[in-house]
């Protein structure tokens, strides 16, 4: 009777102009959050059920005809359980591979890894910052993102959350500052999601930007965002960044808003999380793949349990002249020293062992790399290293750069900075760079230490044409935003030398999306120029 009651429900549900009853319990226990193809598998299933409910009710009937009520019914419950509850199991799994998603992680830090999530623990994410940000998206802001969807941040912060909201949202992934600037000119309000790398590139050059106070909230992951950009970004847009961290395997963990730059890490309300005995985060959360799972970043707790401080990862714990050393630590350490802005260090292989380098961003205002030569500057940045350093562990290597090599979001590529490491390729001193929606202009200065000064021709070094096209490619790559493979270079001429320490003046030239015009002079005189394809 049970079954036969429950079988027309369902059935009845089918009707034209009804809701299936699936549905219907799936918007309850989702929050109305559904994946794309949910109604017509709610429909399908409510088939099934129907099926499965109605045939029940038969077979338990002809049971209990059968062998008498009591024996019958004995056997017609045990009947209905093994039904029902195969019923629930078999389309359980279905379901968990129907509404999944695989996302592959960066390896930024490790080898990358393949993880696979279910819709449900989106979902449960995606509800939990729906409510919590309720002000801002019931402003129904047009969310404009710079990263693509296809990671865990821009599936629930492009893609779930503003679908959830009611949203609308910018289909392009914003490049550059002018694109993001004219987007939101033409909005009347604004949520913006993007990276920390974006929002330091976009906060060096906002002065030249009549930026619209028209952003409901900014959300940034993926890495840190310093103290000085969180400023710089609330004094551009009015408002300072939400920072979500957490990864692919656990969600979202916890967050922070830099209002005086000492702000901890909150951890979120659904989410428990604590401190294992070698001090590495451990969380459990409604929104991870795992119910108990264990991040590489070391942590330390405030006594309330819901505050904690980021102490680096500790998976980037090397072993260098029989001494055991924290990456993190030691390129936190390198960021005091007056000259360098950023650095990040990789392990070499030496013929005694392997060996640290270190990839630098100097602070602005460091002349001596272009008076001194960079091969004296990184003299003098070991000396100073070996102040802090043990002696075995003190990087041999330097390699100074206008930027570190970061993902799509905003994370330091591990294997970048190795083969930055590895290269003979030294970046230009780079002065008086400017920026505008459509061009690029500097001054640089090829040192006169650069490997490829040596052999090119015979005892008369000139800057050879390959080294002129790929630092065009690099700026041109930096201007993007990210990683573009050249196809080809068109319209090449080369019309005068660059002779070592010599400083030239480069253009670049936004020809269309995929075609960008390089020029290098020298005064009124032009070195060289083309076309890179990509």
């Amino acid at each position: 009777m049970i079954s036969a009651v429950f079988a027309i429900l369902f059935g009845l549900s089918l009707l034209p102009g009804r809701k299936p009853l699936c549905l219907r319990f799936a918007e309850r226990i989702s929050d109305g959050i559904m994946p794309d193809g949910a109604e017509a598998y709610c429909r399908k299933l409510t088939w099934v059920w129907f099926a499965v409910l109605l045939a029940n009710a038969a077979a338990s009937a002809a049971v209990v005809a059968l062998f008498g009520p009591l024996r019958g019914g004995i056997a017609a419950c045990a009947l209905s359980a093994v039904v029902v509850g195969g019923t629930f199991a078999v389309e359980g799994l279905i379901r968990a591979r129907r509404f999944s998603v695989t996302f592959h992680t960066s390896g930024s830090t490790a080898t990358p890894k393949t993880i696979v999530k279910t819709f449900a623990s989106l979902a449960k994410e995606v509800a939990f910052h729906r409510a919590r940000l309720a002000d801002a998206l019931a402003q129904k802001p047009l969310f404009l993102s710079t990263i693509e969807p296809h990671h865990m941040y821009g599936i629930l912060w492009r893609v779930l959350l503003p679908k959830a909201a009611g949203c609308e949202v910018d289909p392009d992934v914003i490049l550059t500052p002018e694109s993001l600037i004219e987007k939101m000119r033409g909005a009347k309000s604004v949520f913006l999601v993007t990276t920390p790398s974006f929002l330091e590139r976009f906060t060096a050059y906002a002065d030249q930007y009549d930026v619209p106070r028209n952003v409901m909230e900014i959300t940034t992951s993926g890495a840190l965002l310093t103290a000085e950009v969180s400023a710089a970004v609330r004094r551009v847009f009015g408002r300072a960044p939400l920072e979500i961290f957490g990864s692919t395997e656990t969600g979202g963990v916890a967050d922070r808003r830099q209002e005086t730059g000492n702000e901890l890490w909150k951890v979120f309300d659904p989410v428990k999380a604590w401190a294992d005995a070698s001090g590495r985060l451990v969380v459990s959360s409604p929104f991870s793949c795992a119910r108990r799972f264990t991040l590489g970043d070391g942590v330390v707790f405030e006594p309330d349990g819901r505050r904690f401080k980021l102490c680096g990862r500790m998976d980037r714990m090397v072993k260098i002249a029989e001494q055991r050393v924290s990456l993190p630590e030691m390129e936190a350490t390198m960021c005091l020293i007056p000259e360098v802005s950023e650095a990040a260090l990789g392990v070499l292989d030496g013929p005694h062992g392997p060996f640290l380098g270190a990839v630098v961003v100097p602070q602005k205002g460091w002349t001596e790399l272009k008076t001194l030569g960079k091969r004296a500057c990184a003299r003098a940045l070991r000396a100073k290293c070996q102040q802090f350093f043990p002696k075995g562990a003190v990087p041999r290597k330097y390699r100074f750069v206008r930027e570190l090599p970061r993902n799509a979001q905003g994370k330091v590529r591990a294997a970048a900075v190795h083969d930055i490491l590895v290269s003979d390729f030294t970046e230009p001193f780079v002065e008086h760079e400017r920026r505008t929606a459509e061009s690029l202009a500097a001054d640089l200065t090829f040192d006169r230490d650069a490997p490829y000064f040596n052999g090119h021709f015979p005892d008369f070094p000139v800057l050879p044409g390959v080294i002129q096209i790929g630092t065009a490619h690099r700026f041109a790559e930096s201007f993007v935003g990210g990683e573009r493979p050249l196809k080809a270079v068109k319209k090449m001429k080369f019309s005068h030398v660059v002779f070592p320490g010599e400083t030239v003046h480069f253009t670049l030239t936004k020809k269309s999306e995929t075609e960008f015009a390089y020029d290098y002079r020298k005064g009124d005189s032009q070195c060289a120029s083309g076309v890179l394809c990509f």
